[in-house]
């Protein structure tokens, strides 16, 4: 398993893209609820866990 050191260096040689959704003020706070729990159960960055989440939907719906 790579360190922490090894996996920041590799998440900012990756090429990133913003992704702007528009979604109602409750789901906006959950998935930001969510994104921070899962970094202090993890210690995984915000960014790695956005990236599961997404991932995670995309596998779920077949997409």
């Amino acid at each position: 398993m790579k360190d922490w050191d090894e996996r920041e260096k590799d998440l900012y040689n990756e090429p990133k893209e913003e992704l702007k959704i528009i979604v109602r003020a409750d789901l906006a706070r959950a998935f930001r609820r969510c994104v921070w729990m899962e970094v202090n159960e993890t210690g995984l960055s915000p960014y790695e866990v956005q990236n599961l989440l997404i991932e995670e939907l995309l596998k779920n719906r077949g997409c």
